[in-house]
């Protein structure tokens, strides 16, 4: 139902009676992900000797196909006002591991009063997206399923201007975090808030900074199997910083990194529950990219991220099962062009 809408969403552009033009973006995305299912150390090993543990995948890594269709059109028009509506709808094709293979897709509604001024409502739906496969304790001790989980998230965010250099945005969020059976007692919904601070340096790029607090519930506490009686809710905090600025070379027209961190505390406190009791983890991100416009409507990116999460417990073994690093690569290619029937 929620991929049939995004689809309206893009049929709409085309029948909408307004003298602005309809504008698309093609993009390919070819990557490759090192650790596609998040594995510790420890993990690794095991999956050397556990065909099973790697839910039918041979490999550890693989490449990445991901193709994506940007629209966008100003529905109206007043002066400086305006009121524009864009979508978006993405599928990712996973080469050596099926099992990851998801789509995804938003749109948001935006009402613009001026330059940074503006009001905007998204909506992103993801997929079935795969984590890995995870004994289900409702039915077995070493029984392995699949574990997807969809997201639904919905987000209002206010942006206006303090000066010529400076321009803030603030929202609120909810995240439904919503798992497939037979996980569905880590369902969460989660409720955050985020401030953002930006500024433009002149002839050189931007800078900014993002802060996030939320706060995840775990809605099917107690109410599915027995596993559900363990509290998978916990509190979190993130900052990001982003950098652009223009390359000081020929070879690219732009370079960017940032650097994102999510701190994250669980409230489980049951003395049987050593997996979540008294554990935290630091989820650290840090991102380098540069771009090209090689004609006027096709341009390529190339980026790398290198994440790495370290989980802290009074148990060794949950520190080492839960701490991970993975390294993805990008490059994508992108054609923008419009349609204006008049």
């Amino acid at each position: 139902m929620r991929f049939l809408f995004i689809l309206y969403s893009l049929v709409l552009f085309c029948v909408v009676d307004a003298s602005t033009p309809l504008n698309f973006s093609l993009s390919y995305h070819g990557g490759y992900d090192d650790n596609v299912m998040r594995f510790s150390s420890q993990e690794i090993e095991n999956a050397a000797s556990d065909v099973n543990y790697m839910g039918g995948a041979k490999k550890l890594d693989s490449y990445i196909n991901r193709f994506q269709i940007n629209t966008s059109k100003t529905l109206l028009t007043s002066g400086s006002k305006e009121i524009a509506f864009s979508s978006m709808v993405s599928v990712s094709d996973y080469i050596h591991n099926v099992n990851k293979d998801y789509w995804s897709g938003s749109f948001t509604l935006k009402y613009k009063w001026g330059a940074y001024r503006n009001i905007k409502y998204s909506l992103r739906h993801l997929n079935s997206y795969y984590l890995r496969h995870y004994i289900d304790r409702d039915v077995s001790l070493n029984e392995l399923k699949p574990c997807n989980f969809s997201d639904n998230d919905q987000f209002l965010n206010f942006t206006n201007r303090l000066d010529r250099r400076y321009w803030y945005s603030v929202g609120a969020g909810f995240l439904q975090r919503y798992y497939d059976n037979p996980f569905s007692e880590f369902d969460l919904d989660i409720f955050y808030l985020r401030l953002k601070i930006n500024k433009k340096i002149k002839k050189v790029g931007t800078i900014a900074f993002q802060i996030n607090r939320g706060t995840a519930k775990n809605i099917s506490l107690k109410k599915t199997a027995v596993s559900s009686d363990f509290d998978r809710s916990y509190e979190t905090i993130e900052w990001y910083a982003p950098v652009k600025f223009k390359s000081f070379t020929s070879l690219f027209d732009h370079v960017g990194f940032s650097f994102r961190q999510e701190l994250r505390y669980y409230k489980a406190e049951a003395a049987n529950d050593i997996l979540h009791s008294g554990r935290d983890h630091t989820d650290s991100k840090l991102s380098f990219w540069v771009d090209k416009e090689l004609w006027d409507d096709l341009s390529i990116t190339i980026s790398a991220r290198f994440r790495s999460r370290n989980t802290d417990s009074a148990y060794e073994w949950v520190r080492d099962l839960k701490s991970f690093n993975q390294t993805q690569l990008w490059c994508k290619i992108k054609w923008g062009f419009s349609y204006d029937k008049y």
